[in-house]
């Protein structure tokens, strides 16, 4: 099947002496589940061999230490390998991982100075988050320190050849400790470690050749570098296919090839803005710099684009690490032809939320509940009895539950009050660069489509109805209204929702707009208004907040750019006064001077309140019923689609 669909995608690829299946590369992230002294937990095994089911060919376990327990450069938030008591439980991840023929590699690095930890690097130069949050000023990384660092990765090699790993990978990428190293920016050394292009590399190099010697020249090693990292004066496309064929020559057998820092997380983690294919150049650079095999990441989410990657001759595998948190079986459904079963990841920064550099926990995925859960959910288990289902709303939570409970074999009847299916999902959806939004509308109405869930379009559902067809569940999953202002002067006929200009049922083009409200649906319609040629003003009320504080860092980054080269005039900290036929009043609440801002037409963009009609009246009645989504609590897609999994589970 995999030859017949995507052939080069799926044909056996080779690493030194290592033969991988395919060419199909779980990339390392941050996401291991490890256990508080960084060792490996049943949770870090279950996550990975739930990818490793699905077909992948090479799965690189990521971010993990190779310094010892007592070690100043310990870290216990992660995997960590330093150390032979650490080996057994790496035995039972990769024996696991074995089982279903994936190949193994294990990823050693250092944070470097992108921490708010006392931390070293390269040099004492300052780095930043993306939201331009600075992180802690590092201490320059010792002569002694490096050579010490050197040696703890050759023996961690040898601690994760004994393992059973396949494959070592440096981490020499988006400018932690070792890719600082590599930047002029970052690194301002003058011993043997800094200046020339040679000296730069100096650390790498020699890191390769202590692993090959400490491990066997036959043991692989890859090395992950950032083609770009896309700051000024910092390393650039030509040093970096420099960079490549330097390690290629001290014996590394494969270049991961990446781009970007944390400083520009929006361009190296592929937000939903960016073009599938836009590292394109920079992977075709370093190909053409290297005789031995190269990764690459880049943002690929579907499987046609990713086979002419390699079909072109452009990369040998395709990396990806976020599509396999959305899907574990991506690989498995492209082999199968299955590729409307894919369910792709929205590139929405979920599993990524940082805010001035920290992860904010539980890890999670927006699309897929199952993620971080796959002891518990990963299978669905047939119900002891088929029930009569009846769900209202076809917005994600309803979609999602309806999945779950047809698969659990439960007949499945869900009740749009409109003509499509998406709920609000259709307005995340307007805004420029949203478009992926409607990827997981798409997946699930393909599924339900599948599974022979009847959908009753145009309904509103009543008591009435409910107590008529009887249904042994009842699933309410009504959504949420445009929540409502108390203002002075909404009265007038220039006020419009912004659910109404993102619905396309107000139309404006060439007029002066006052949005009022801050939050990330504020400025997304901002956005969509400005694109259409429209002069507008944010207005946040909320003292001591920012624009967007609502969204994942990396994508408000894009939304704030937007606004900025479409001329989007901020108004923070005002209190709106009243609305007028003019426009607006306001009251600078810094200085308490009236302001007056002119406008053709007012937005609101207050927020959602809860649409619980049917419920209240439901209970009312004494009758049971499970509510989710955002009748129960306004939220996002993530909170929607785990409301949706969890009660299809439970019915």
């Amino acid at each position: 099947m995999s030859e017949k669909h995507f052939p080069h995608l799926f044909k056996k690829g080779h690493i030194g002496n290592l033969t991988i299946k395919n060419r199909i590369v779980m990339l390392p992230m941050a996401r291991q589940f490890q256990g508080f002294n960084g060792e490996v937990t049943q949770k870090t095994i279950d996550y990975f061999t739930e990818r490793a089911k699905g077909d992948v060919g090479l799965i690189i376990i990521g971010s993990t230490r190779v310094f010892p327990p007592g070690h100043k450069f310990h870290t216990p938030a992660s995997l960590n390998i330093g150390d032979p008591r650490y080996i057994p439980g790496h035995c039972d991840l990769v024996d696991s991982l074995h089982t279903y023929g994936a190949k193994v590699s294990i990823q050693f690095g250092h944070i470097g100075g992108q921490t708010h930890m006392p931390s070293v690097a390269a040099s004492n130069v300052q780095q930043y988050f993306c939201d331009g949050t600075p992180y802690t000023r590092p201490v320059p990384i010792t002569r002694s320190e490096i050579w010490d660092t050197i040696d703890l990765f050759a023996k961690g090699a040898v601690f994760a050849q004994t393992a059973g790993y396949d494959m070592v990978e440096i981490h020499a990428a988006h400018d932690y400790l070792l890719g600082g190293f590599l930047s002029p920016l970052l690194n301002t050394r003058t011993d043997e470690f800094g200046g020339s292009l040679e000296n730069r590399t100096r650390i790498h190099v020699e890191m390769v050749k202590a692993i090959k010697a400490q491990a066997g020249s036959d043991f692989p090693v890859c090395v992950r570098i950032s083609a770009v990292d896309y700051l000024e004066n910092s390393i650039e496309l030509d040093e970096s296919c420099r960079v490549a064929k330097i390690l290629e020559d001290a014996g590394a057998d494969v270049i991961s090839v990446s781009a970007g820092c944390h400083e520009t997380q929006h361009l190296s983690n592929d937000t939903m803005r960016m073009q599938e294919d836009f590292k394109r150049p920079l992977f075709k650079a370093i190909k053409k710099a290297v005789n031995i095999p190269i990764i690459v990441a880049g943002g690929y989410r579907n499987p046609e684009i990713s086979e002419k990657i390699v079909s072109d001759g452009v990369a040998d595998f395709l990396g990806m690490a976020r599509p396999f948190l959305a899907d574990p079986e991506w690989a498995l459904k492209a082999a199968q032809g299955r590729t409307d079963d894919i369910r792709r990841c929205l590139s929405c920064g979920e599993c990524l939320y940082m805010r001035g550099g920290a992860f904010i926990y539980p890890q999670s995925c927006a699309v897929n509940a199952v993620f971080g859960r796959e002891a518990a959910w990963t299978d669905i288990e047939p119900a002891p009895r088929k029930k009569k289902v009846m769900i209202v709303g076809g917005g994600p939570a309803g979609m999602e539950a309806a999945r779950i409970a047809s698969l659990r074999g439960h007949a499945v009847t869900l009740y749009e009050k409109g003509d499509q299916l998406g709920g609000q999902l259709l307005l995340a959806a307007a805004p420029p660069g949203k478009e992926r939004i409607l990827w997981i509308r798409d997946y699930l109405a393909t599924q339900l489509e599948k599974q022979g869930v009847e959908i009753r379009f145009g309904v509103e559902v009543t008591p009435e109805l409910v107590a008529g067809q009887k249904p042994d569940e009842l699933i309410i999953a009504t959504g949420a209204n445009p929540k409502q202002a108390d203002l002075k002067g909404l009265e007038t006929n220039q006020v419009v929702l912004a659910w109404d200009v993102l619905r396309g049922d107000a139309v404006l083009q060439n007029q002066k707009v006052a949005v009022i409200g801050g939050s990330m649906m504020a400025c997304e319609t901002a956005e969509f208004m400005a694109d259409r040629g429209n002069d507008v003003s944010v207005i946040k009320m909320r003292a001591g907040s920012y624009m967007a504080e609502d969204c994942e860092p990396t994508n408000r980054r894009g939304i704030m750019e937007f606004l900025q080269e479409h001329s989007v005039k901020e108004i923070t900290d005002h209190d709106v006064k009243q609305i007028t036929p003019d426009g607006v009043d306001l009251v600078d609440n810094a200085t308490g001077d009236a302001v007056s801002l002119e406008a053709d037409v007012v937005v609101l963009a207050l927020g959602s309140a809860p649409m619980r009609g049917l419920a209240e009246a439901l209970e009312e009645q004494g009758l049971s019923f499970h509510i989710i989504g955002d009748c129960n609590r306004p939220n996002n897609i993530k909170q929607a689609i785990y409301e949706g999994a969890r009660v299809g589970r439970q019915v």
